[in-house]
């Protein structure tokens, strides 16, 4: 290899090393970009939870027992017509 090639090579090499680390440092900011509202997310989903938690410790009422149901009258039934 010449000198000119060693140089075109590593000036190759050089370019698809700042691509890659272009493209690296991008994906890196927009998966922290989803972690953090993942994150931000999962806190909205706890702070609920734990609102429901609290809510339902005190409203342990007891129930009054259900009043028997009544008998419906029932009509009484045609005669059957002699055949």
């Amino acid at each position: 290899m010449g000198r000119s090639t060693a140089d075109r090579v590593e000036s190759a090499l050089r370019r698809a090393d700042a691509t890659l680390e272009g493209w690296f440092r991008r994906g890196a900011g927009v998966l922290r970009r989803q972690v953090n509202r993942f994150q931000g997310r999962l806190k909205q989903v706890s702070t609920g939870l734990e609102q429901l938690e609290k809510e339902r410790k005190p409203a342990a009422v007891k129930r009054s027992p259900r009043p028997a149901a009544t008998k419906r009258a029932t009509r009484p039934r045609k005669p059957k017509k002699a055949a």
